[in-house]
């Protein structure tokens, strides 16, 4: 329920303002250091490229989850996230410089390299796990061709920025504005561009993911993916958030009440994450599929039983119980210490989807991995301050800011 509405937000800085070229700079800094180490300790090209993707599906899952959720709050009409959606608008549009960060991996897939970390490029090299089901992999070949994988990514990013570009630039409009009749337009498109999100995110998972293993199918997969995007996505709001906070900015429109919301949808997802997984894997136990169960007996081995344990505690079992009580959802620097450990969580979790089968037959975290993951960072804060430019970080214009100013949980 929500309190009678303040008549104006607070009068302090809005934006990024002398924040943002030290951020801009320093990540781009970091991006390009980070991931030339990376690749000098991965040793070569096919190993760098898998703890690559790894940040990669990291952060872009991060803008789709961003994505998400301004959607939603246009489809829905929310009141109470207004404050925090620009954050949100910002994750989604950083899908554009994702479409860059994407490059490395899709030029030795349309060059056909022996470096592609998609086995699927080269049927006449196949690995020794993939021999006799060339048959089969050629049945898929139609839709697993380096031209046909290129062009449907570049539908996905045209779909991503198109739909984060007309919420953003509406927004933005509406800033200076008050139109109220710009929230009636993105509301409208709201509903298809859930549905445009919707299916390029399956089949973004079903090429990103889980063709590294070709012959291995599931239809729980994409929600699997969605739930991390999801969850992902709040954890990064609510610690740009804190931030932000932190240096002075939106210390008054982005309250209590708004973290404890975040915590809220944050813990949700925690626990839907763990329903997914688990329905995942039964399914695939009980079905009992050769082209199926390999996919786990692979994450049951070479030390991997120990990591997939890991992944439960990390991802499940400890944020289950570390942010269920209602007062630490309220505490500020709590909520930022948990959307921290959450996202290594979520860092880890593509880790260890993708990982095993293919580059890590013995589990372990290597220097390489880590500096990828910083190394794309770096360019991804890098992008949200260009993005942010000195445009105001909360969308002042909206009809509903006041609503979300005043709210107040019951």
């Amino acid at each position: 329920m929500s309190t009678p509405a303040r008549n104006t937000p607070s009068s302090e800085r809005l934006t990024l303002g002398p924040l943002r070229a030290p951020l801009m700079f320093g990540g781009l800094g970091v991006g390009i250091v980070g991931l030339a180490s990376a690749y000098f300790l991965a040793g070569d090209l096919r190993s760098f490229l898998s703890a690559y993707l790894v940040a990669f599906c990291f952060i872009v899952t991060i803008s789709l989850g961003g994505l998400f959720w301004v959607t939603i709050m246009h489809l829905t009409r929310a009141g109470w996230g207004v404050c925090v959606r620009r954050l949100a608008e910002i994750l989604a549009m950083a899908t554009f410089p994702c479409l860059i960060l994407f490059l490395p991996i899709l030029l030795p897939v349309m060059t056909g390299s022996s470096a592609s970390i998609y086995d699927w490029v080269d049927l006449k090299n196949l690995p020794e796990r993939l021999q006799g089901f060339g048959d089969l992999l050629a049945h898929k070949e139609p839709f697993l061709n380096g031209p046909f994988f290129a062009i449907r990514a570049l539908v996905y990013f045209a779909v991503w920025g198109g739909c984060a570009a007309f919420f953003l630039r509406g927004s933005r409009s509406q800033d200076e504005s008050g139109d109220k009749s710009i929230s009636l337009r993105m509301q409208a498109f709201s509903a298809p561009a859930m549905l445009l999100f919707a299916a390029t995110l399956v089949f973004a998972s079903f090429d990103w993911g889980m063709s590294l293993e070709p012959i291995f199918f599931s239809t729980i997969y994409p929600v699997y993916w969605f739930a991390g995007a999801a969850m992902s996505s709040i954890c990064t709001m609510t610690l740009i958030s804190f931030l932000l906070q932190r240096s002075g900015r939106l210390t008054d429109d982005i309250t209590t009440e708004h973290y404890h919301d975040l915590g809220k949808l944050m813990f949700g997802f925690v626990f839907f994450w763990g329903y997914i997984a688990f329905s995942q894997y039964l399914l695939i136990w009980y079905a009992n599929l050769p082209e199926e169960t390999f996919w786990f007996e692979y994450r049951q081995q070479g030390g991997w039983a120990t990591g997939s344990i890991i992944l439960i505690v990390v991802h499940l079992a400890l944020p289950f119980l570390a942010i269920m009580p209602r007062t630490l959802r309220r505490n500020k620097a709590y909520m930022a210490m948990a959307a921290i450990f959450l996202l290594g969580a979520h860092w880890y979790d593509h880790f260890w989807l993708i990982m095993p089968t293919t580059f890590r037959p013995t589990f372990g975290v290597t220097p390489a991995d880590i500096l990828c993951l910083v190394g794309v960072i770096g360019f991804y804060a890098s992008a949200f301050a260009l993005i942010a430019g000195d445009r105001k970080l909360i969308p002042a214009g909206d009809p509903r800011l006041y609503e979300s100013l005043s709210y107040h949980n019951a």
